[in-house]
């Protein structure tokens, strides 16, 4: 019985199979060698980080004094159930395509 690992014609034909496909891949860029690149555009992830900073102490009496003149923590599980507000105002489908949108769907 005849490996398709060992033996027999399989490494023959896998050099077959790649050689067409990189001679096929090789006319395209010879075909695309006069068209001009598009250019790229750059926006770093962290050009609108902050970082960590310390918020002011309160006393705890005073903390919990505001949650319960504000509703208590009601109000927070309802301000969590809000959808948040678009943080791009230009994020729409058509402009999915940059190289932050790693996972994205078009």
């Amino acid at each position: 019985m005849d490996s398709p690992f060992y033996g027999g014609s399989w490494p023959i034909k896998w050099a077959i199979r790649v050689g067409l496909a990189l001679s096929g891949s090789l006319a395209l860029a010879q075909e695309n060698a006069g068209a001009v690149a598009p250019t790229l555009k750059y926006h770093s992830v962290f050009s609108q980080y902050q970082g960590f900073s310390e918020q002011p102490l309160a006393p705890w009496r005073e903390a919990n004094d505001t949650v319960e003149s504000i509703g208590g923590w009601q109000v927070y599980a309802r301000e969590a159930q809000q959808p948040d507000p678009a943080d791009k105002p230009n994020a729409t489908p058509g402009n999915m395509g940059t190289p932050s949108d790693h996972g994205s769907t078009p």
